[in-house]
């Protein structure tokens, strides 16, 4: 019977004729002797018989070459923070100010995840220098006219309802999982409350937290959440905090 040849880890090492390494779209399959192209997204390719010669062959297939093509033809976007791999908004004084940068090597994307990471950066940038969210309304329409050559920019749409889920669905639970970490994470904390009747004619009771951040090297206030209270009785209170 003929050798088998199994999925080596080697083989995420090697480059192709561009010079990029093959490991940002080459894994192994489910089998030992499969592989799968994340860039095309293609299910279980057999490496058994031909080994190498059957990855080589695929990343030189003209679909292969034209999905590769379609994201160098953009700007690949990398977040850079204080840290590598984390995203942070902090103060104009800081360091961790979100910066777009084109140059920093970063993990290569599908193109709709691109986009989707696109209109991510620009909520975080909403965010950051507080934006109305009614001021993205055509914003994508004004990225289509400056960048009339980035295919990213024709595809970017972000309204005021959009971006509202964003903040809310989206990048809001990622971020209040962080600093729940970082509660969890430290000794002593300081919780703080604000109650007060909002504009609905409703009270509403917004908490903060009072904690050392290594980040930053200081003590800093982080929102927590704000929970809407009928009647704020101390049994109230005492069941939500």
């Amino acid at each position: 019977m003929p050798q088998v040849t199994k999925f080596k880890r080697a083989w995420l090492s090697r480059r192709d004729d561009n010079g990029d390494e093959l490991n940002l779209w080459l894994k192994q399959g489910s089998k030992e002797t499969t592989f799968q192209c994340t860039l095309c997204k293609t299910s279980d390719l057999d490496c058994a018989n031909q080994g190498y010669s059957a990855i080589y062959q695929h990343m030189n297939t003209k679909n292969h070459k034209a999905n590769k093509n379609s994201l160098k033809d953009n700007s690949l976007l990398a977040i850079r923070t204080l840290k590598p791999q984390t995203v942070s908004i902090a103060n104009d004084n800081n360091s961790g100010i979100l910066v777009i940068d084109n140059s920093q090597k970063s993990t290569l994307l599908p193109f709709n995840d691109q986009i989707t990471k696109a209109e991510i950066v620009w909520a975080l940038t909403v965010a950051r220098r507080g934006f109305t969210y009614n001021s993205c309304n055509g914003i994508g329409e004004v990225f289509k006219s400056m960048f009339p050559d980035s295919k990213i920019a024709q595809q970017f749409n972000m309204q005021s309802k959009k971006i509202s889920y964003v903040m809310s669905h989206g990048i809001g639970p990622y971020f209040h999982r962080e600093l729940v970490k970082k509660i969890k994470s430290r000794e002593k904390f300081v919780l703080c409350i604000d109650e007060q009747t909002n504009n609905q004619s409703k009270k509403q009771l917004d908490l903060l937290v009072k904690f050392w951040s290594n980040d930053d090297g200081l003590v800093v206030t982080r929102y927590y959440k704000s929970i809407l209270l009928g009647h704020a009785q101390a049994s109230v209170l005492q069941c939500y905090l």
